[in-house]
């Protein structure tokens, strides 16, 4: 399979970018709210009610979260490789597949418990009690989404490393523009 090819990971290129995008709006829109909720603060005496829990519940959530499909597509998670550079060639592709292989159940795993968890929570309109009363159910539906798009990346992976001789886990140059 080339990198650049295939339906599928046309598809899962595509969601990991636009997570990555929203966990970047977010990022942003943590920082404005950090600043406004300072500038309310210091010049006005009246910081930003719940901003706190705000910033806890949503914007850090989307920020951790809905990234890990884009780093894991790109292998720029941490690895320590110190062994499997050891290993003979089809030893080194064997232990990727099974590697893949059982990150992909634990991401499904994460995901099905995670999504119960959600719908839990939405079921029982379930509140954070803080400065304010927030809304958390929402968010909760963040880490099912983030965990079933990273599932996909290392199915995706796990596939490559199974087919294609030519796949290396090895995150991209630092001057390659391509996303």
């Amino acid at each position: 399979m080339a990198r650049d090819g295939g339906m599928i990971d046309g598809a899962i290129r595509w969601l990991s970018n636009v997570l990555a995008a929203i966990g970047g709006i977010a990022l942003i829109l943590m920082m404005v709210q950090t600043v406004a909720d300072v500038v309310a603060d210091q010049f006005f005496s009246r910081p930003i009610p719940g901003n706190l829990e705000v910033i806890s519940v949503y914007h850090m959530v989307l920020v951790v979260f809905l990234p890990l499909a884009f780093i894991e597509r790109r292998h720029e998670h941490i690895q320590v490789d110190l062994l499997y550079q050891l290993m003979p060639r089809l030893m080194q592709r064997v232990t990727l597949v099974l590697g893949y292989l059982l990150c992909s159940g634990f991401f499904g795993i994460l995901t099905w418990r995670t999504w119960g968890d959600a719908v839990r929570a939405l079921a029982k309109n379930e509140m954070l009690m803080g400065n304010v009363y927030v809304i958390i159910w929402p968010a909760k539906f963040v880490l099912p989404i983030g965990f079933g798009a990273i599932g996909l990346v290392v199915l995706l992976h796990a596939w490559r490393a199974a087919t294609d001789r030519k796949f290396v886990p090895k995150p991209p140059p630092l001057d390659e523009a391509s996303v």
